[in-house]
């Protein structure tokens, strides 16, 4: 429950100097475009499926932890479409950081919702360290743009 508690920290203000707040190029992904549109130009699998197996990450990620039992099957569908395991980890991210700003985005972030991105976490298999970067980056994000603090509830 590593991330948990470090998504507890950062919305409780309890956070250890010389951690990083502001966003940067690597965590927001800023090159990630263009490196998906190269990986999936040189992958066999058609635009439409891997849109196809985007979409159904997403609602799979979105209707956590309901939807938890779907995941195996989501990566079985990836290799089954044979899809480069690096774009595949890409999408993972992206969608874990997606995740993040739909939970901060009302500045209010639930117990239930601790439990669905630390779950996502898990799932997509993020290292607690890049997580609680990513998360980091975007609670600032969220408090410059907002002008207030992100709380818990």
């Amino acid at each position: 429950m590593g991330f948990f508690d470090t998504l507890r920290r950062v919305l409780t203000g309890n956070i250890p100097e010389g951690t990083p707040r502001e966003a940067t190029g690597e965590v927001r992904g800023s090159n990630a475009q263009a490196e998906i549109t190269s990986l999936s130009d040189s992958e066999s699998t058609s635009p439409y499926d891997r849109a196809q197996w985007q979409r159904k990450l997403k609602r799979i990620l979105d209707g956590l932890p309901e939807s938890r039992g779907e995941w195996a099957e989501l990566l079985s569908e990836a290799k089954a479409l044979n899809l480069d395991p690096r774009w595949v980890a890409d999408c993972h991210r992206e969608e874990f950081l997606l995740l993040i700003r739909r939970v901060v985005s009302d500045r209010v972030v639930t117990e239930e919702e601790h439990r669905k991105l630390d779950l996502c976490r898990d799932l997509i298999g993020m290292s607690d360290d890049d997580a609680e970067t990513a998360l980091h980056a975007v609670v600032a994000e969220a408090e410059s743009f907002f002008g207030k603090p992100v709380r818990e509830a």
